[in-house]
């Protein structure tokens, strides 16, 4: 499921890091808080997140047990969320981060030692509103890449390992933001039409302060409600396409209509709900 953050007037979201529970003895307690700043920085560099107190989340180790095989969030720790004023929350567990020695010998008597390490985290992130688990995913370095290697290739100790094994898995944890949070943008104003009435610039809500820059693609979906069984949900219809072709500001830029501008128009002056995403981001 993907996530709504929507960043009308570079309103950022608030988001509450849980302390991360960790397998016992699969783990060395050193390399827990390095893991978990790692998540952390992954959400702080999109500038598009405002972090909870860590003073405040870190109280909540009374309501979520450390050293299980499995996080479990209760009613309590979701609701202690919403009183510090998140909207979504992030439970990390760490199943395995463990660095094993390597003995490779080049059979002329020359003994070498290195290390390899498994490391193994599971994210999962909790509406705070419904206090359900909307997005989950378990993320290890890519295979092929435990650490170690021969004749003092690899890491030289066990901390090298583990810390070069955490370096390995920024990408995917980058990825796991990104793909769960898509950025989105409201469009302002309608600047150009073409000759038939169809949009070919427009002014968006959104700028550097979110990391938009010139060139980058968009699509414009339109959301409408659609009530199934009795619950409502929102369907999202892909209108148009947009690229960045001045950022103004920190809050604004001037894109250039590059599909669906009658659409673009219409919906926008009929008050239509649009949200313009990022394209590589969904």
């Amino acid at each position: 499921m993907i996530l709504s953050v929507c960043a009308i007037a570079q309103e950022k979201t608030p988001v509450g890091i849980l302390p991360f529970t960790y397998v016992s003895g699969a783990v060395d307690y050193q390399h827990v808080n390095s893991i978990q700043e790692t998540v952390i920085n992954a959400f702080v560099k999109t500038r598009r997140f405002n972090i909870v107190d860590r003073s405040k989340t870190d109280a909540l180790k009374k309501e979520k047990e450390l050293q299980k095989t499995d996080d479990f969030i209760d009613g309590s720790v979701v609701e202690q969320g919403r009183n510090l004023g998140a909207a979504y929350l992030v439970s990390g567990h760490i199943i395995s981060a463990k660095a094993e020695a390597v003995r490779s010998d080049d059979g002329r008597g020359h003994v070498t030692i290195t290390y390899k390490a498994k490391l193994s985290i599971s994210l999962k992130v909790i509406d705070v509103a419904s206090g359900q688990v909307i997005a989950s995913e378990t993320i290890e370095p890519k295979s092929g890449s435990f650490l170690g290697g021969l004749f003092g290739i690899g890491a030289t100790s066990e901390t090298e390992s583990i810390t070069k094994a955490i370096q390995k898995i920024e990408g995917k944890i980058d990825e796991f933001v990104a793909n769960n949070f898509p950025v989105m943008f409201a469009i302002v104003e309608i600047q150009e039409k073409d000759g038939q009435g169809g949009a070919t610039k427009v002014l968006l809500a959104g700028g550097s302060g979110f990391g938009l820059k010139s060139g980058d693609k968009l699509k414009v979906v339109e959301l409408t409600e659609v009530e199934v069984y009795g619950k409502k949900l929102f369907r999202k219809k892909e209108i148009g396409e947009l690229t960045v072709a001045v950022v103004e500001d920190e809050n604004f830029s001037i894109c250039s209509v590059t599909e669906g501008g009658l659409n673009i128009a219409s919906r926008f002056e009929a008050k239509a709900r649009l949200q313009v995403i990022s394209k590589n981001k969904e």
